[in-house]
């Protein structure tokens, strides 16, 4: 704030003297015109005195004619200095000057316009590390960066989103609450609805709406937006009551929504907006091509574009970083983004979910039509589960100890700090693999808890002592 201000005030001291000189300059260039104007005037002035004397001489020694010749030539005279004065008149010389300054409207409203010096932004990224480390033993929780060749998926299960007034069913939106609710946007022209349902696939409720909803996001615990395409706004709505707090209109149909955190992103033909959940501080971004869908990460806009069969990476400025060419007739519709940063594009078209690396060149099919997929059309990253590609280290003699769990393996190494693994544990059980740390004599403790539904969590390594509670961190107290 401090060098702010100074550069204000230094800029404002420039502005000052550049004035200050301008008026001194306009100054100096009054002054000469008056000087000028005042010489001019003088010497008129002595061509009269001249004449009045003149006169007076002929009156006294001079005859009719000489006296007619005289005034002749002193009309020559006179003449000459009106002509003079005429051209001062024209030439605004004689005018009166008067220097005022007319100083910027910005300054002027400068107390009433500026009430803040600036706001307050907090943001945060996730650290891109793969491990730290640490001279006293403990854990560190350390997220693993995911590529897309160690990405794989695994079915967990499927379910049936329940009938509406039609039992023709189009979703098109997916957001996910913190607690595992899913709520589903279905845009079929009979139903208009938000549907909410839990993660195991049982029905909790419907919401409905006064027009087809196209997406959903999930603002926080109890409130969701979702854009209204043929209405052009969106809605704001409490879950919990059901109800409508609040429309924003917008300027054009509004497909696709997310909430960043901070703001709403939505996409409009040819453009994507940003504006608070309270419908304030509207900003604009143009695309290349129209766009349904698109994902924020890392100050970094990601979009798919149907219409060019092709997705696109840019900065929040609009600045186009690269474009992924997918294959013809792939469709590409809703996009999402992990930790990593790595991208998941659903292919509507081609029945296909893809994963692209953040670089935009190296990317994997997760899914076919083989697979089961049909259609793929809404698409949600839960980042909650970003704890299955964690891991959990402590360096202890300049070795780095460390768990990991990736789909069903779960791991325990001892690793140098260039990599080279020293020895792994494999737990053949059925759990996973959470804090680790290390006592002086060098035996290793982790915390793991069962994978089976309400099955007791405990830690183990030398010892097995169960708890009523999942534990996460363990640290070992030299002095006890």
């Amino acid at each position: 704030m401090q060098n702010v201000r100074k550069t204000i005030i230094i800029h404002l001291d420039k502005l000052e003297k550049d004035l200050l000189a301008k008026l001194d300059n306009e100054e100096r260039k009054q002054c000469k015109n008056i000087d000028s104007l005042i010489e001019k005037i003088s010497e008129m002035g002595k061509h009269v005195d001249q004449i009045e004397n003149d006169l007076k001489q002929i009156k006294q020694h001079a005859s009719d004619f000489q006296t007619f010749f005289g005034l002749h030539e002193w009309n020559k005279k006179i003449e000459k200095d009106e002509k003079v004065l005429m051209s001062l008149q024209s030439d605004k010389i004689l005018d009166s000057a008067d220097i005022h300054i007319e100083y910027s409207p910005i300054l002027m409203k400068f107390e009433t316009d500026v009430k803040e010096f600036g706001k307050l932004e907090v943001k945060s990224s996730s650290s891109q590390k793969n491990f730290l480390k640490k001279e006293k033993q403990g854990q560190i929780f350390v997220p693993i960066s995911n590529t897309v060749d160690n990405i794989k998926m695994t079915s967990i299960r499927s379910f049936k989103t329940p009938d509406g007034i039609s039992s023709n069913i189009f979703i098109t939106g997916i957001g996910m609450f913190d607690d595992g609710k899913i709520v589903f946007a279905d845009n079929q022209h009979l139903n208009k609805r938000l549907v909410i349902m839990n993660r195991e696939g049982n029905f909790i409720k419907n919401i409905q709406l006064d027009d087809r909803c196209f997406d959903v996001a999930v603002i926080d615990k109890d409130t969701v937006a979702s854009t209204l395409v043929e209405k052009k706004k969106i809605v704001i709505v409490d879950v919990n009551s059901s109800r409508v707090q609040r429309y924003i209109l917008s300027s054009a149909e509004c497909y696709g929504i997310i909430f960043s955190g901070e703001q709403l992103v939505v996409n409009l033909p040819k453009t994507i907006q940003f504006v608070d959940p309270s419908g304030n501080s509207w900003s604009t971004l143009s695309t290349v091509n129209n766009s349904m869908y698109c994902s924020v990460l890392d100050e970094k806009l990601y979009y798919t574009s149907h219409n060019s069969e092709a997705v696109y990476s840019t900065k929040l400025n609009g600045e186009v970083l690269w474009k992924y060419d997918c294959q013809k007739y792939d469709y590409p519709t809703s996009i999402t983004n992990d930790a990593s940063g790595n991208i998941f594009v659903a292919c509507t078209e081609s029945d296909r979910l893809v994963v692209l690396g953040n670089d935009g060149k190296t990317y994997k099919i997760l899914r076919t039509k083989e697979n089961g997929l049909q259609k793929p059309r809404a698409l949600h990253y839960d980042p909650l589960s970003t704890a299955d590609h964690s891991s959990y280290c402590f360096n202890f003699n300049d070795n780095l100890y460390y768990t990991t769990r990736s789909s069903d393996v779960h791991l325990a190494f001892a690793s140098e700090f260039n990599g080279e693994v020293h020895w792994k544990f494999d737990n053949k059980k059925s759990v996973h693999l959470i804090g680790i740390t290390n006592v002086a004599s060098g035996g290793i403790f982790v915390a793991y808890k069962d994978r089976q539904p309400d099955a007791t969590y405990y830690y183990t390594t030398i010892l097995e002592q169960y708890f009523t509670y999942q534990p996460a961190f363990i640290d070992f107290d030299e002095l006890q």
